[in-house]
């Protein structure tokens, strides 16, 4: 992955710089919050620092994201997952910069995965899931990468346990319904047809709660009840 990452490297000097400078200034906070640790203006410009540049971060983050999204959406949508390869060094940039970005991790793995780096996808999907413990797409997702790819199906089962658990969030409803699906696959393929049943049940929950509504992305510009996409 890091050979695919340095290949546009002069296009992407500009962004590595604002990188350098964002986490410069976050170390200069943190100096600023322990040596004047011991004064509550110390403290306080420590915090306000902090909240500043972490502000920075996500919004350098989204910038970026939303520079290659439409053009994976608008222009390569067509061509296999393998050849998106344009977005790895935006995706290795907004993880630094933002660890919880959980969208560059899960896209990210699956496109190194679909090259045949194998051990690349599985390290990525890791940091997703230590990076976002909570986060139930990146469990599954981590889940799915050691199924598919790694072939060790004992693994991809306890991280479909812990992507089933009632301890993960989803950013939506229809978020979770679709990681379900796939965790009720992964279960029942591997001989857990109680546990693919458990999931199933969710499944009827959510559709039941979701009714008619479009999934995110989805617009009915005629009021015909069809997305136009």
């Amino acid at each position: 992955m890091d050979a695919l990452i340095r290949r546009p490297a002069v296009a992407f000097a500009c962004i590595a710089l604002m990188l350098v400078v964002v986490l410069g200034g976050q170390a200069l906070a943190d100096t600023l919050a322990a040596e004047t640790s011991f004064t509550a203006t110390g403290d306080a410009m420590g915090r306000a620092g902090f909240a500043y540049l972490t502000g920075v971060r996500i919004f350098a983050s989204a910038i970026l994201w939303n520079r290659i999204d439409p053009i994976y959406h608008e222009y390569y949508g067509d061509l296999p997952l393998a050849e998106h390869t344009y977005m790895l060094p935006t995706i290795k940039i907004i993880t630094v910069l933002t660890p919880d970005f959980e969208e560059a991790y899960n896209v990210g793995a699956w496109v190194v995965a679909r090259r045949g780096l194998v051990d690349e996808a599985l390290e990525l999907a890791r940091q997703g899931v230590e990076n976002n413990p909570k986060s139930g797409l990146l469990a599954t997702n981590y889940a799915q990468i050691l199924f598919l790819f790694a072939d060790d199906p004992e693994a991809a089962l306890a991280q479909a346990e812990i992507a089933f658990s009632d301890d993960m969030e989803w950013r939506d409803l229809f978020e979770q319904h679709d990681s379900y699906a796939v965790l009720r696959t992964l279960f029942k393929t591997c001989g857990e047809p109680e546990r693919s049943e458990a999931v199933m049940v969710e499944i009827e929950r959510l559709d039941a709660e979701l009714g008619d509504r479009l999934p995110p992305g989805s617009h009915d510009h005629d009021g015909d009840g069809v997305p136009d996409h």
